[in-house]
């Protein structure tokens, strides 16, 4: 039987130090009230190809359309020197949500939903909630923070594109 270090560390890590029943599901919740009209806002979060151009921290995504309401997005992610990836299935009902649901990844489990409420033809009202759960303690331990900061801004960034947009800069 072959060992290599990686599969070794993490697993006395996990083990021992961290036993994985610990690892405990996550809730991300933000929503804000914007002075965008809902198709803008829904076509920028939902334009997942665009992502390099104004989220700071994503490097990449490849999107593979799989029907008219279906596609699976592949983000590259790469902050604080640390970098990773994953995929998620997205369903798309247009101009009112996007349901995400984990395909690859560090997560154990990452659901999730952007849903979009037009308050009048000037103004939507935004949600994100997301569920999710890392592989492991090791890789919660590594990447968390970084995730946590991404999800704190990530709301602001399209809103701050979505004005961009909006008003032609």
């Amino acid at each position: 039987m072959v060992y290599d270090y990686k599969s070794v560390f993490t697993h006395i890590i996990d083990n021992y130090f961290y036993p994985r029943n610990s690892l405990k599901m996550k809730k991300i919740h933000k929503q804000e009230e914007i002075n965008v009209d809902v198709q803008t806002i829904f076509n920028l979060i939902n334009n997942v190809e665009d992502y390099p151009n104004f989220l700071p921290w994503c490097t990449k995504t490849e999107v593979t359309k799989e029907s008219e309401n279906t596609n699976i997005g592949k983000i590259f992610i790469s902050k604080s020197f640390i970098k990773w990836n994953f995929s998620t299935k997205n369903l798309i009902d247009v101009n009112k949500s996007i349901t995400l649901s984990l395909i690859d990844g560090p997560f154990d489990e990452l659901n999730g939903q952007w849903s979009f409420k037009s308050i009048d033809k000037n103004n939507t009202h935004v949600t994100l909630e997301i569920d999710y759960k890392f592989k492991s303690s090791l890789i919660e331990i590594s990447i968390e923070p970084i995730f946590h900061s991404i999800m704190n801004s990530i709301l602001k960034s399209f809103i701050d594109q979505a004005f961009k947009i909006k008003y032609n800069d």
